[in-house]
């Protein structure tokens, strides 16, 4: 099942926007919110970051341009070869429904979107969001 993606809708393996990631508006084209980001590890994280480092492409992307390489969730969906989480025969399974438990609030929604976007496929569920005025990513 593919997803349409224009409109800033790139729907990750577990659910989420990605295109609303800062990460990942900063890899494509977003300076300001790269250069926060690069100020924030400096200050924070002490810690130089390059700005090219600043970069993911996605679940569906190289893991050498993805923010969370070792992401356990995306991982397992390429191990599986599915590309979302709700065509598994496991879904949905305890590693999902722990990061949907994990205290981040946008997390919290990935099982119950899966579950929908199951039901009535990702274009009629990423119109659903629209008409409702949502972006999957935002608190």
């Amino acid at each position: 099942m593919k997803s349409n993606s224009s409109g800033k809708w790139v729907i990750s393996t577990c659910g989420l926007n990605c295109a609303k990631c800062d990460i990942y508006e900063a890899g494509h084209g977003n300076e300001r919110v790269r250069d926060q980001i690069l100020a924030w590890f400096e200050k924070d994280r002490n810690q130089i970051l390059k700005p090219e480092d600043v970069r993911c492409d996605g679940c569906r992307g190289s893991l050498e341009k993805h923010w969370s390489s070792d992401c356990m969730i995306m991982l397992c969906a390429k191990n599986k070869a599915v590309e979302y989480c709700f065509e598994c025969t496991d879904f949905p399974c305890t590693l999902l429904k722990e990061f949907g438990s994990d205290g981040i609030s946008h997390h919290a929604r990935t099982v119950k979107n899966l579950k929908r976007m199951k039901a009535i496929g990702i274009d009629a569920w990423i119109e659903e969001q629209r008409s409702n005025g949502k972006c999957v990513f935002c608190p």
